[in-house]
C-alpha cells in the first residue's frame, strides 16, 4: 500500500472521526436545547392557574355555558383549573364576594356592577365578557295584581330585597317610565319561595330576571296568561345584562388566566346556542332533580338575551358603544352617582378571543 493511499485512508478516517465528533457535538447541543426547552416549559405547565367562579343565582339551565366549558375541559385547555363553580345569592352579593377575593370571577349584571363600583372605589370590578347582550330585568307579576305599567307598582308588595339585581336597579325602570314617585313594599324572603307566594297572591310579584322567574312561576303551576311581564327594555331602559367580572387588580396580575376563562366561556356559550338540548342533557346529568321542561323555557329565555340581532351580526361580547354609555348613564342618574365611570372602567375587550371565534356558527 503506497504512502499516498495510506495517508489518504488516515485522512479519511480522521475526517470521519472529526465529523463524528461534530455530529456528537451537534447531538449534545441539540440535547441541551431540548433539555432547556423542557426546563423552560415545565414552569409554564406548573403555572396553570386555579380559579374560583361565583355564579349569580342557584344553578339552572342558564348556566350551561360554564358547565359545558368545565365538563369538556375547555378551561383546562385554556390554562386554568376551575376549583369552584358555585351558586350565588344575587348580583350585589356576588360582586362583594369577588371584591373580597372569595372568588376570582363572578357572573354579575352590568348595572349592579357599576353601582357597586361607585360605592366601593377601592374594590373596583371590571367586566371582561358580556354574556347577555340584552337586559333580563323585568317586573314579573301575577296578572291578578293588575300591574300593567311600572306606576302600578305603587304600594304593591314585591318579593325581593337588598342585594338582588331587581331591587338594586328598579330605580332605572321607574325613572325611564316616569314613575319615580312609586313606593314599593319589598318583602325580603328566600328566592325559593317567590313562585309560591306570587301564585297565592301573598306578594304581587317580583322584579328580577325573566330567565329565572318566569320559569319559576310556571314551575308552581301558573299558566302563561296568568303572568304579567314588564321588561325594562320596553320602557327605554335596555342595558347590558350578565357579564363575567373580576377585580381590576386580578385582571392586571393574571392576564393569562383571564384570557383563558373568557376563551373557555365563549366556547361554552357558542355550544349552548348551537345545541341547547345537548346543553340541557349535560346539566341534567349533574342534577337529576332538574326539570327539563322548565329548564328548556329558562334556557330559551336566556338565549334570547344572548343571541340578539346585534350579536348575530357582530359576534359575542362585541360592545355597542352607545348602549354601553346608556347603561352607564342610566345607572349614574338613577343612583345619583357623582363618580360616573368611563366606558373603559366598566368593560374591556382586551381579553377576548379574535372576533372570528366569537361569531355564531364558527368553530
Amino acid at each position: 500500500m503506497t504512502a499516498s493511499i495510506w495517508n489518504g485512508i488516515k485522512s479519511d478516517q480522521t475526517a470521519k472521526r472529526t465529523a463524528g465528533c461534530g455530529r456528537r457535538a451537534l447531538l449534545t447541543g441539540a440535547a441541551c436545547l431540548v433539555a432547556s426547552a423542557i426546563a423552560i416549559a415545565a414552569p409554564a405547565q406548573a403555572q396553570t392557574k386555579n380559579v374560583k367562579i361565583g355564579l349569580d343565582w342557584i344553578i339552572q339551565g342558564t348556566h350551561a355555558p360554564f358547565f359545558i366549558a368545565q365538563e369538556k375541559g375547555y378551561f383546562k385547555d385554556a390554562g386554568v383549573n376551575v376549583t369552584a363553580l358555585d351558586p350565588g345569592k344575587g348580583a350585589t352579593n356576588v360582586a362583594i364576594s369577588v371584591a373580597s377575593g372569595a372568588y376570582d370571577f363572578g357572573w354579575v349584571d352590568m348595572p349592579s356592577m357599576i353601582n357597586f363600583n361607585a360605592k366601593n372605589p377601592n374594590s373596583q370590578l371590571i367586566a371582561v365578557y358580556i354574556s347577555f347582550d340584552a337586559s333580563p330585568l323585568a317586573v314579573i307579576a301575577n296578572a291578578a295584581a293588575g300591574i300593567r305599567h311600572p306606576k302600578d307598582l305603587d304600594g304593591k308588595k314585591m318579593a325581593g330585597g337588598s342585594g338582588g339585581a331587581g331591587h338594586d336597579t328598579i330605580g332605572i325602570l321607574l325613572k325611564a317610565s316616569g314613575a319615580e314617585g312609586v313606593k314599593i313594599d319589598w318583602v325580603p324572603v328566600q328566592n325559593t319561595l317567590y313562585g309560591a307566594m306570587i301564585k297565592r297572591g301573598e306578594v304581587a310579584g317580583t322584579v328580577a330576571f325573566t330567565n329565572s322567574n318566569v320559569p319559576a312561576l310556571l314551575g308552581v303551576g301558573m299558566k302563561p296568561e296568568e303572568i304579567t311581564v314588564l321588561k325594562y327594555s320596553d320602557y327605554g331602559a335596555d342595558m347590558y345584562g350578565l357579564t363575567l367580572v373580576a377585580t381590576k387588580k386580578f385582571v392586571e396580575e393574571n392576564p393569562d388566566a383571564v384570557r383563558g376563562v373568557v376563551k373557555a366561556l365563549n366556547r361554552g356559550t357558542k355550544e349552548t346556542i348551537a345545541d341547547p338540548d345537548a346543553a340541557l342533557t349535560l346539566m341534567k346529568s349533574r342534577d337529576q332533580m332538574m326539570k327539563i321542561e322548565v329548564e328548556k323555557i329558562r334556557l330559551g329565555l336566556a338565549l334570547e338575551l344572548t343571541k340578539t340581532p346585534w350579536v348575530e351580526k357582530n359576534g359575542l361580547s362585541t360592545v355597542n358603544p352607545k348602549k354601553l354609555q346608556f347603561t352607564i348613564d342610566s345607572i349614574a342618574e338613577a343612583y345619583n352617582l357623582t363618580n360616573k365611570p368611563a366606558p373603559s372602567d366598566v368593560y374591556t375587550e382586551k381579553f377576548l378571543p379574535p372576533v372570528a371565534e366569537r361569531m355564531l356558527g364558527s368553530k
